[in-house]
């Protein structure tokens, strides 16, 4: 092992400046309190599609064109710096040398560093970077395979290769933890998702006004995850009674979906995406939070951070019954059918004020401990158990 003061490098799966933020971003800033990081910006997980030329010429030929979508002001954290991969997007042989090439020379503060390097990558096209590092993580937040687009093949060879190199790999639900040992990852830890519950609950606790008749669901309005059918049941059952407000930004293709027009039509207000704060006081503003995912071969590796969000800032949750969100008496439910589903959340929302009040403590409670504090202490632990060895 090198002497002197190590450097992470995290190659992410999304950039920088997306709206939504992930766990990528949390843990960028966790990593960065204890070293110093650099994140390089996602390089792609699927095929290309004709609406993604902007973006493609945005990155290799920067200050050509600019953002058309709003981009999420989010500081780059003390320690850390952010840089942007000009590759080929395209991961395939034809172009694996090339971007090999390319990605080593963009990352050379890291790859040239005198100390120990670390690499922590959310991408399986690490482009034989692990053979720099002196620790390699693969943190796996979704079943990547099972995306829309992508190659699919292309990518579990791309994990299997990675999968002899790896140190670690970190799961954040039971499926993707199986699907690692299948792919031949080990060691491995199961940690799902968490929330900056410290913003919620300062939220929920400043609210000094009635909560409002509405379920909200925050996220990405994606077709392909969200089920647009429940929630058109869901606010037509709730019309007249409360309402349904969806924060987040609406992905390429879902406004093109039938039941998305349907869903509009009966009254489903839709708020657009909205930085951390605002968001923290538009859930400590609502009745009960929403997790209304599809069940599908990728959600089934879903664990939904909102849910943490939702409780720490005192909404009840209802869910599709997914894997990886487990009913919690009081403050979690989960339901079969989009029937049941929205006669759960109406009773919630139109319990008594008393026992409305009281669950607002409740979800208070059950997100205590699941929080990037916590978590971010985890990480770093990790990897110094790491460069111990």
């Amino acid at each position: 092992m090198r002497a002197g003061e190590p450097l992470v490098l995290v190659l992410g799966t999304a950039d920088w400046g997306a709206v939504v933020a992930t766990n990528q971003h949390r843990a960028v800033a966790a990593l960065a309190r204890r070293w110093p990081v650099v994140f390089a910006e996602g390089t792609g997980t699927r095929r290309l599609r004709p609406g993604d030329a902007r973006r493609v010429l945005r990155r290799l030929l920067p200050g050509a064109l600019r953002p058309t979508s709003p981009r999420a002001s989010r500081p780059v954290p003390p320690g850390a710096a952010v840089v942007t991969p000009r590759l080929v997007p395209h991961h395939g042989p034809a172009t694996r040398a090339l971007n090999a090439h390319l990605l080593h020379r963009q990352v050379r503060r890291w790859a040239e560093h005198p100390g120990p390097r670390v690499l922590w990558t959310y991408t399986p096209f690490a482009y034989g970077l692990p053979g720099l590092a002196d620790a390699t993580v693969y943190h796996l937040v979704d079943l990547l395979h099972e995306n829309p687009g992508v190659h699919r093949e292309r990518l579990l060879a791309a994990e299997r290769e990675l999968a002899g190199a790896a140190d670690l790999a970190i799961a954040t639900s039971g499926a993707v933890h199986e699907h690692l040992h299948r792919q031949g990852f080990s060691p491995s830890r199961h940690l799902p998702n968490v929330a900056d519950v410290e913003l919620f609950a300062a939220a929920a606790a400043r609210r000094t006004a009635p909560r409002e008749p509405v379920a909200v669901f925050a996220g990405t309005l994606a077709a392909h995850k969200v089920d647009l059918e429940l929630l058109t049941t869901l606010a037509r059952r709730l019309r007249g009674a409360a309402r349904v407000r969806l924060v987040g930004p609406v992905a390429p293709g879902t406004t093109a979906h039938p039941a998305w027009r349907a869903l509009l039509a009966e009254g489903a207000e839709v708020v657009g995406p909205l930085g951390p704060r605002d968001l923290a006081a538009e859930l400590a503003a609502a009745g009960v939070g929403l997790v209304p995912y599809r069940l599908t071969p990728l959600t089934e590796g879903i664990s939904p951070l909102k849910t943490y969000e939702y409780l720490a800032a005192g909404l009840p949750v209802v869910s599709t019954a997914l894997p990886a969100v487990p009913a919690l008496p009081g403050a979690v439910w989960t339901e079969d059918g989009a029937g049941p589903f929205a006669d759960r959340v109406l009773d919630l929302l139109t319990a008594p004020a008393a026992e409305r009040a009281e669950r607002v403590l409740r979800c208070g409670r059950a997100a205590a401990g699941h929080d990037w504090a916590s978590r971010g202490e985890e990480l770093r632990g990790l990897v110094e158990g790491l460069l111990a060895r």
